[in-house]
């Protein structure tokens, strides 16, 4: 398991989580926040963790979305992503989904197109269901061990 501090880590997730809304050319409204560690011990001390960034683009029209999601399949293996997944999500929406890992750092990439304002509403999602129409990213790095001294949890 590779040692490596999680202020490195973060940065590397950080910057693969721009170079991604880069790819879409988009300039809606993004989620605030950034990649932050997640760590595995039941015990304190020991360590492991990833890095984690949940992160979404929005406020864009669906359309706008659209272009941005196939700028961003058409860049990624060009930006050094293996693409292990391009369908539709395992869901009732059915909504185009894309997994892909880094092929130098190993990040896993989890997007999908959420265009809720095109659904039909068939009362199956409840009166209060998003509309709101976005891309959604999840990205995740492998396991990592802290350097020895560092808490994962302290970042």
């Amino acid at each position: 398991m590779k040692v490596e501090h999680p202020q490195d880590a973060e940065a590397r997730v950080g910057r693969l989580s721009s170079e991604l809304l880069d790819m879409t050319q988009l300039r809606g409204e993004v989620t605030p926040g950034g990649p932050s560690p997640v760590t595995f011990d039941q015990k304190k001390g020991k360590g492991l963790y990833s890095i984690q960034h949940d992160w979404s683009v929005w406020k864009l029209s669906p359309e706008e979305l659209a272009q941005g999601w196939d700028r961003l399949r058409d860049q990624l293996a060009k930006r050094g992503w293996r693409i292990t997944r391009d369908g539709r999500a395992n869901s009732k929406a059915q909504q185009p989904q894309i997994d892909a890992v880094h092929e130098e750092d190993h990040v896993s990439l989890s997007a999908e197109l959420l265009l809720r304002s095109t659904r039909k509403d068939d009362g199956a999602n409840g009166p209060n269901a998003s509309k709101t129409d976005l891309i959604l990213f999840s990205i995740v790095s492998p396991t990592y061990q802290a350097p020895k001294g560092v808490d994962p949890d302290d970042f």
